[in-house]
């Protein structure tokens, strides 16, 4: 028995000298162990007057840089769907100030998309494991738990291409004026709309409505001032977006908004910004400019003009 218990704990020795030299050489050559486009979540404050949360049009939308005198974050990422967005606040919340708000970004694919049935779920769904505990992981895995916290061991962590450089922030300042707006609209509607639709209609997610009843609920409940807002896109991606789509959407969150006592901020289709290609890094995105200028809005308390 003591043989056995002896080489048991040799195996974990091995195991853990293994693990350690792995990381090592992993942060020798990629420059750390956690993805560039986590440090902001780490690094979020401890006490937050305002936020926001989203998928990648929250995540070029809201840009606070302007406003030192208050403690922000952006919580928005890349194909981030709404109970992934809820599950980030329940983490968060306690970090919220009295009458704080936080902004939740709703735009065209947000009450459409499923959060796990999507192709690339996992690798999209990994980032989640350096931020929050288990049980607020959607679909956890202990496989992919030790993944994150061993990447040498891992050789997608390897070919990660750019884990010290956040891809979207570094274009930041490109404008739409540089690529094919009307080609990227058109792919780009497809993604978001077109392939949800069925029988001449669309569909929002129950899961995603359920996901946003919760960010309201636990709002209210922790005295923070929830606000439902649509970001600008360019007239192009616009004109293609079904009018059915708009008219359930546009319908769905009016009452949600009605409902809940709740502020529903729809800039989408905005004068200010519709032609504005400088304020864009495509056809839906705003680029640092849009960004900055989007958010003075929303601080001064402007209302979308369609």
């Amino acid at each position: 028995m003591k043989l056995f218990l002896k080489k048991i704990l040799i195996l974990m020795l091995v195991c853990a000298v293994l693990a350690g030299v792995s990381n090592w050489l992993f942060v020798m050559v990629k420059g750390g162990t956690v993805p560039t486009n986590i440090d902001r979540f780490l690094n979020a404050p401890d006490k937050i007057d305002v936020a926001n949360l989203g998928n990648s049009h929250g995540q070029g939308a809201f840009k606070y840089g302007g406003h030192p005198e208050l403690s922000c974050t952006n919580f928005a990422n890349g194909s981030q769907s709404l109970p992934q967005d809820a599950c980030l606040l329940e983490y968060y919340i306690d970090r919220f100030t009295d009458n704080s708000v936080l902004y939740i970004s709703v735009t065209y694919p947000s009450l459409l998309n499923s959060a796990t049935e999507r192709s690339d779920f996992l690798s999209l769904n990994r980032r989640y494991y350096y931020i929050l505990p288990p049980h607020l992981i959607l679909n956890f895995s202990w496989r992919e738990w030790i993944s994150v916290k061993v990447p040498g061991l891992f050789i997608p962590s390897w070919r990660a291409e750019n884990w010290r450089r956040d891809e979207f922030v570094d274009l930041g300042e490109q404008t739409a004026d540089a690529i094919d707006v009307s080609a990227d609209a058109r792919n780009a509607v497809e993604r978001h709309v077109l392939k949800h639709e069925n029988g001449g209609t669309y569909e929002l997610n129950p899961d995603m409505i359920a996901s946003l009843e919760q960010m309201v609920t636990l709002c209210k409940e922790h005295s923070v001032t929830p606000i439902l807002v649509t970001t600008p896109f360019l007239r192009e991606y616009n004109d293609l977006v079904p009018a059915e789509f708009l008219r359930v959407q546009q319908s769905f969150l009016n009452s949600f908004a009605q409902e809940h006592q709740i502020e529903y901020l729809d800039f989408s289709r905005d004068i200010r910004f519709q032609d504005r290609y400088d304020f864009f890094l495509n056809s839906d995105h705003l680029n640092d400019t849009g960004g900055y200028y989007f958010t003075e809005l929303l601080f001064s308390g402007e209302k979308p003009e369609n």
